[in-house]
């Protein structure tokens, strides 16, 4: 599916929630700028938290007479300060040949809360270059629909039924949707429809009642009992894209119990929730949105997360999902020394029951 990126300018920079749209994006614009033969040479990748402004200066300023057309990808720009920002504004003049691509981290777009998260200098030399694209995850009440329209792309039919249940299963975390979106469909093979019976065998799902359990452990600093609740919910040999997916779940948990915490602290009613003040509504999170996962028939879950949000302050929700992001990164193999992925979940509850 088109990501909606022109792929004829010179710079772009690429910001959002969902990792796997803006790597679509990405590939777009490198198969539109380069053949596969030019890519060898051509294809330029960098980290600007490893290469610093210093390195990313010097690959923006360096030619190569193997590649006539360049396209240097920067991933994860907003680690540079705003000086260093400001001053890889005035080196993106235009050159023959080169293409720049700059990608914000996940993480980075959720703390920008809806503002492109670059100093202004680097924006505005965007904007006036090239292109600005925000791609970010629909919104909860959206997915399903998404989900369908995900698997027409790969040529099988999705039962609406069974979209529910697998968005239900990824806890609206769009990056793993696509990575069981994707393995549904090489997994009922020659056949064209996808059914909740094919979710419920391929897909792994997190019942609410366990993470619920053991938010409720965590709360109550038992670290014991947080740990033999987590043999029950991550199962014996479960894979790296499980115990992502455990991150994402108990993410979603801890934002929900903030913004619990928050509309608490605003006085205002769970269960008026839909009717808040807009000044208040307006500083809920897109995604992960409280109103949302409590609405229709699933009202009951307001007082339950307002219930844990008397569990916990924001200093410790705030560690929390510090520490939650470190794990991710340590799941995906960065952060130093590899630890195997069940010690880096029991080390996580172990910092988040002290």
């Amino acid at each position: 599916m088109s990501s909606g990126v022109r792929t004829n300018v010179p710079v772009t920079l690429l910001w959002g929630n969902a990792e796997t749209l803006k790597e679509r994006a990405l590939a777009e614009l490198v198969d539109a700028v380069l053949d596969p033969d030019e890519r060898e040479y051509g294809l330029i990748r960098l980290d600007a938290d490893e290469a610093g402004l210093e390195g990313v200066v010097a690959e923006l300023q360096s030619g190569s007479l193997m590649a006539p057309k360049r396209l240097v990808v920067v991933h994860h720009v907003t680690e540079l300060t705003n000086a260093q920002q400001k001053k890889l504004a005035t080196r993106l003049a235009p050159q023959p040949g080169l293409t720049v691509v700059m990608l914000v981290s996940k993480e980075a777009s959720e703390r920008a809360y809806g503002k492109v998260p670059v100093a202004a200098d680097l924006r505005k030399t965007v904007e006036a270059a090239g292109q600005i694209v925000q791609l970010s995850a629909p919104r909860e009440r959206q997915l399903p629909g998404w989900a369908v329209r995900e698997m027409e792309a790969l040529g099988k039919a999705l039962h609406f039924e069974a979209a529910e249940l697998l968005c239900e299963n990824v806890a609206g975390d769009v990056d793993r949707l696509v990575r069981e979106i994707e393995k549904l469909a090489s997994f009922v093979g020659d056949r064209g429809e996808v059914t909740v019976a094919d979710v419920e065998e391929v897909s792994v799902s997190f019942r609410q009642a366990d993470i619920f359990a053991l938010m409720d452990a965590i709360g109550q600093k038992d670290a014991g009992k947080a740990l033999r609740m987590l043999d029950g919910v991550l199962h014996e040999g479960a894979d790296t894209g499980e115990f992502l997916g455990f991150i994402g779940m108990l993410g979603r948990q801890l934002r929900l119990i903030w913004q619990a915490r928050y509309l608490r602290q605003c006085k205002v009613s769970v269960g008026g929730a839909r009717n808040i003040p807009d000044e208040v509504a307006a500083r809920l999170p897109e995604r992960h949105n409280f109103v949302e996962a409590t609405s229709g028939n699933r009202g009951w879950l307001a007082e339950k997360f307002t219930q844990q949000a008397a569990l916990f302050s924001d200093a410790q929700l705030a560690r929390a999902l510090d520490g939650l992001c470190q794990a991710d990164l340590a799941l995906k193999g960065g952060g130093g020394k590899r630890l195997d992925e069940r010690t880096i979940i029991e080390l996580l509850i172990a910092q988040l029951c002290r």
